[in-house]
């Protein structure tokens, strides 16, 4: 079964989640933007600021309303060799990891993780499917999109503190990251 489109992992998902630009990041792509059941499951909370420094509460994450407007696909393993290959996976990976590449690899679509050892075990499994970052992807969104410097910075600047989300300082877009933030 073929299916092409951008299958995002839980760490991606929570990022632009916490970006407060979701639906608009995913819209920039053609291609449909999907998640696994298994993600779905492990993606339910981002954290928000209260009163108190240092001090956070837990928002829930809400997809419904991106499924319904269809910015949002849930998709699940279906086929015998889907599910054989996320076994294969399942041991090396979490579930929604595992899932994730497992989809990816079937159905040939890109991959949006940060996730250091699933983009490893990604890369030796299918070295010739796409593999993006939230640093891409985010990136890809502000020259898309014409979104301004004060969005993006934003949303970068969300996806740090509600996300908790930093980049390597050997990312690719490490640069342009911390260019963003200033």
């Amino acid at each position: 079964m073929t299916e092409r489109g951008i299958i995002l992992d839980a760490c991606s998902l929570i990022n632009f989640y916490a970006s407060e630009f979701f639906d608009s990041i995913l819209s920039s792509f053609k291609n449909q933007c999907c998640i696994v059941d298994q993600v779905n499951d492990e993606s339910l909370f981002i954290r928000n600021p209260t009163d108190l420094p240092s001090k956070y509460y837990y928002k829930p994450i809400e997809l419904q309303d991106s499924i319904q407007l269809g910015k949002l696909k849930l998709i699940k393993l279906e086929t015998e060799t889907e599910k054989k290959v996320f076994i294969k996976l399942a041991q090396r990976l979490d579930d929604g990891e595992a899932a994730t590449i497992a989809l990816a690899i079937e159905r040939e679509m890109k991959v949006v993780t940060d996730d250091k050892k699933a983009i490893q075990i990604f890369c030796e499994e299918a070295p010739n499917i796409e593999i993006l970052t939230t640093l891409d992807v985010i990136k890809f969104w502000y020259e898309s999109s014409s979104i301004n410097d004060e969005d993006v910075k934003l949303a970068l600047a969300n996806i740090r503190v509600y996300a908790n989300y930093l980049p390597s300082r050997n990312h690719h877009l490490f640069q342009w990251w911390s260019s963003r933030l200033m």
